[in-house]
């Protein structure tokens, strides 16, 4: 699809839509059905930003849990807080039934670089999943990484009624140092968080049962039932993945649909930005005259990331982009394109857009595309520094921006 049209489905036919017609409401949702992404369902969203408002919440509705606690991060960290809700897991799983699947390959990576912030008297346990499941019921599996692949995605559910998705990990940067994003999100979409969670949690078994520890944990049966929708406001929601494995990429598809339909603005906020199709897409709508306006760290936590989002923005600054720098590190995906929003676990990098394992969540209602517009980004644009043409630069030459274009 070229970038002067999209095609919208029109009663039995379909039309092409002039690029800039408008992202969000009826006809875009209607587009992105065309396009063949997942279709919306009903859930209501309760946004908690940074790690000082989700954790107390999250941390009561795990002490608080029934029936069932589902959980799935790309980090479970052996910081002192993240042993703080392994503890909590850990009591839990002699009341309820209690599984935990984090990813292998990110957590042994967390686990080497002590937070800024740690308590120097703390000793951390070696291994997180050992800690987890020594004297507790909890089930716990590691997701494998073959050629590298990594499942990103963060999804807590609790009784099989309410969930939390959104950017953070388990660990103290989370709770304490970074700038993130989680929702509750309670109703019918639910159901299918707990079925995606279940095939996460099936999936990768061979190289599991080389774990002596795990060969005779058999996955449990999902306790999850259809609940009773929520007495709160429900809204549209469109549950998009991505994931290398089954040849899903809705989460770009749907952002490049955004991109290209966008007539007033495209507001993004990411970590790490490197994906040269979204870059296209966004320079096609400033020649538009869109509002482009992209939220980044002023410290990125990986430093060849860092170099290549540079290198990138400063091509989007030259065009009038207005890109501005968090302090310290935002950690925060979200996007708002017009009146669409989308947030969730993937970053504006080829690794989460075509290859690792993520999921976002997407609406045109008015509720909550506001509340990305104000309590997120404008919030952000105030707190944050303009990055002026004369201030950026590329860093780390061509090198840094192929190896970075990789990821």
């Amino acid at each position: 699809m070229g970038n002067a049209s999209v095609i919208r489905k029109a009663g039995s036919g379909s039309k092409r839509l002039p690029a800039g017609t408008g992202a969000g409401g009826e006809a875009f949702e209607a587009l992105l059905d065309h396009e063949k992404l997942p279709p919306r369902t009903a859930g209501s969203l309760e946004f908690y930003i940074d790690g000082s408002t989700f954790f107390p919440v999250y941390l009561k509705e795990l002490q608080a849990a029934r029936k069932s606690i589902d959980v799935q991060t790309f980090i479970f960290d052996t910081d002192d807080f993240a042993v703080q809700v392994a503890d909590v897991l850990r009591a839990k799983s002699q009341q309820v039934p209690t599984r935990v699947l984090f990813d292998c390959l990110g957590s042994e990576q967390a686990a080497g670089v002590t937070p800024k912030s740690m308590p120097a008297d703390f000793k951390p346990p070696q291994k997180a999943h050992q800690y987890l499941m020594a004297g507790s019921s909890l089930k716990c599996r590691r997701t494998g990484n073959a050629y590298f692949l990594a499942d990103h995605s963060k999804l807590h559910i609790i009784d099989g009624e309410k969930a939390f998705v959104g950017g953070m990990n388990l660990g103290r940067e989370y709770r304490y140092e970074w700038h993130d994003m989680m929702a509750r999100v309670e109703g019918p979409v639910v159901q299918d968080l707990a079925q995606l969670y279940e095939r996460h949690w099936r999936s990768d078994a061979w190289w599991r049962k080389l774990e002596r520890s795990q060969a005779a944990a058999a996955p449990t049966k999902a306790t999850s039932s259809m609940p009773e929708p929520p007495k709160k406001h429900l809204v549209p929601l469109r549950l998009l993945l991505t994931d290398a494995r089954r040849g899903r990429q809705e989460i770009l598809k749907a952002t490049l649909l955004g991109i290209r339909c966008a007539a007033r603005r495209v507001w993004i906020q990411t970590p790490y930005f490197s994906c040269d199709e979204i870059m296209t897409e966004l320079e096609a709508a400033l020649k538009r005259g869109v509002d482009v306006r992209i939220v980044v760290p002023a410290e990125v936590d990986h430093k060849i990331m860092e170099a290549n989002n540079a290198a990138d923005l400063k091509t989007l600054i030259d065009q009038g982009a207005k890109v501005y720098a968090y302090p310290g590190m935002t950690h925060l995906k979200a996007t708002v394109c017009d009146e669409w929003a989308m947030f969730g676990s993937a970053n504006y990098d080829t690794l989460s857009q075509r290859i690792n394992v993520e999921m976002n969540l997407a609406s045109s209602d008015p509720r909550m595309v506001n509340t990305l517009a104000t309590r997120v980004f404008e919030r952000d644009f105030g707190q944050a520094v303009r990055i002026t043409p004369a201030m950026a630069k590329a860093e780390g030459g061509p090198l840094a921006e192929f190896v970075g274009d990789q990821l």
